[in-house]
């Protein structure tokens, strides 16, 4: 069963109940293996204690109805024009979701990985009407920002968790090597922004660095950094929930026209190659 593990006189737990009384949407943007299903999933459960009424957003999940045999994995990463896609019907999903929260008790908790461009269409100002939903005050960005041991502890637990697996999604996590291969990408783009020196080899986990990405990357949102000092123990898997919650995704139909849409007003290879720049904001 899970259950609330923050502690009531920590910063965290402090920093969510101020989020339930203040934000109806809340977004961990941040790399696999910082925490985000965690501290989505503790959130969840103080927002429905609280009396709200919450909807989930996972970039595992909702990239699923987009996927197709016409973009297999590619060294099993999504294709670029399915994380278009998603990004793309995100924008709209936001937009329907908040015309049917009507009422206060209405909550959207969202995990953002924006890594290789998944999901980054919410960091990124466009003219439509999401972009007013993005930047209101109500919509909160928290930046997931694990300490050197931290991240340490988190690597080792999840090459258990996928050994010995509490929930069926968490043999789908990635591994332990994929987690660090992530990282040297954070920091090379660190390096190509100017936020970090250029290193031959490959660079250790820095909290420094990886906050100075994530921030420029949410810089026409509001973000802030949410440090993660000491280790969080769940006593079940981060993916339990008591009760189901509903979960933004797109239906076949929408999946599909999307996909129509983006094959007829761009070429496989031109998103491809716009991949490349995902990172500019």
């Amino acid at each position: 069963m899970s259950q609330v593990i923050l502690a009531p006189e920590g910063a965290i737990y402090r920093e969510f109940s101020q989020l339930i009384d203040e934000a109806d949407l809340v977004f961990f943007p941040g790399l696999p293996g910082v925490g985000k299903s965690l501290l989505l999933q503790q959130l969840s459960l103080m927002a429905l204690a609280a009396g709200r009424r919450v909807t989930l957003l996972q970039w595992d999940v909702a990239r699923q109805p987009f996927e197709t045999p016409r973009y297999p994995l590619t060294a099993g990463a999504t294709h670029p024009l399915i994380i278009k896609a998603t990004g793309f019907w995100l924008r709209r999903a936001l937009v329907e979701w908040d015309a049917r929260a009507r009422k206060p008790a209405d909550m959207l908790i969202g995990e953002l990985p924006l890594i290789g461009g998944r999901l980054m269409e919410i960091a990124r100002p466009a003219d439509d009407q999401a972009e007013a939903l993005l930047t209101d005050e109500r919509t909160q960005f928290r930046i997931p920002l694990p300490s050197i041991e931290v991240r340490a502890l988190i690597e080792a637990r999840r090459e258990r968790s996928i050994a010995r697996p509490q929930h069926e999604n968490e043999a789908h996590d990635a591994p332990p090597d994929l987690l660090r291969a992530l990282w040297q990408d954070v920091y090379h783009l660190a390096a190509t922004l100017g936020l970090a020196r250029t290193l031959r080899g490959d660079a250790p986990y820095s909290p420094a660095v990886y906050e100075a990405v994530y921030r420029h990357l949410l810089r026409h949102r509001h973000a802030r950094s949410l440090p993660i000092t000491e280790p969080l123990k769940p006593t079940a898997s981060v993916y339990d929930h008591d009760e189901p919650l509903p979960i933004l995704r797109a239906t076949a139909a929408q999946a599909e026209a999307i996909l129509a849409d983006l094959e007829a007003s761009m070429a496989t290879e031109a998103a491809i190659a716009a991949a490349e720049t995902w990172y500019i904001v």
